[in-house]
């Protein structure tokens, strides 16, 4: 996977997606005035985009938003409900060059919650899975997917919400420090935007462990030549970590 999100430059600078406005010519004068290290296209319908592929003489429907120029890094950010449209559109979007697809599950306007889609799905944690698994799948890994979502619904969730968005192996998380129901009309809750990144840093640091963990015990298995050795040595490392709880 070319992942630009691990090799991108810190501190970033990033034009986020925005209805209505950041199509390619936008993106061409913003460009022109300041380039951002990243870009977003507006808002896209998978279903839109789905349809569009399956009848093609009905001409583009949604799938101008997707114009671009030379903007580059160039993120598609897409919406909708449906997995089987994620996955279409997810294929679509590797097709035409994107360097990465960002699902959107913030947006708190009302029409929009109605179809069960955007910041909907952070009640529906088990569809907003079923998702990003379809993108992934549609991309065929080849670009990162990153999700751009709120730190709860109706109040503050942050632990659980991201928590399980960050163990859906996405490449980047953005957050909005907001609930859905606060839409924009409170202060920013920089402290909950913190806690995400303290979740991350925790979560990254038990997975070096695990595998560090797994490679000792590969390791320690091929030390082994009988399967008789191979049970005996995880017999005895079971019983090492045991007295070390213990001993705790």
């Amino acid at each position: 996977m070319n992942n630009f999100w691990q090799t991108i430059p810190k501190p970033f600078y990033i034009l986020a997606p925005m209805e209505d406005v950041t199509d390619t010519v936008f993106r061409q004068v913003i460009t022109h005035c300041g380039e951002p290290d990243v870009y977003f296209t507006e808002f896209v319908n998978v279903g839109g985009l789905a349809f569009e592929q399956k009848n093609p003489q009905l001409g583009q429907i949604v799938s101008h938003r997707l114009a671009k120029n030379h903007e580059k890094p160039l993120v598609a950010q897409i919406w909708g409900v449906t997995p089987e449209d994620y996955f279409e559109s997810a294929k679509k979007i590797v097709e035409l060059g994107f360097d990465g697809i960002d699902i959107n599950m913030g947006c708190p306007v009302k029409n929009v919650i109605k179809q069960g889609a955007c910041s909907a799905l952070i009640k529906n944690p088990n569809l907003a899975a079923e998702i990003i698994q379809a993108t992934k799948e549609g991309s065929q890994n080849q670009i990162p997917i990153s999700v751009k979502t709120r730190i709860g619904f109706d109040k503050i969730d942050t632990q659980n919400w991201a928590g399980f968005l960050l163990g859906q192996n996405i490449q980047a998380l953005t957050i909005h420090g907001r609930t859905v129901k606060e839409e924009s009309k409170v202060p920013c809750h920089w402290d909950e935007i913190g806690k995400v990144v303290d979740l991350n840093n925790e979560i990254e640091k038990q997975k070096l462990e695990m595998k560090s963990e797994t490679k000792s015990e590969k390791e320690g298995e091929l030390e082994c030549e009988t399967l008789d050795e191979i049970l005996n040595w995880k017999i005895d490392n079971l019983e090492l970590l045991l007295s070390e709880i213990l001993q705790d």
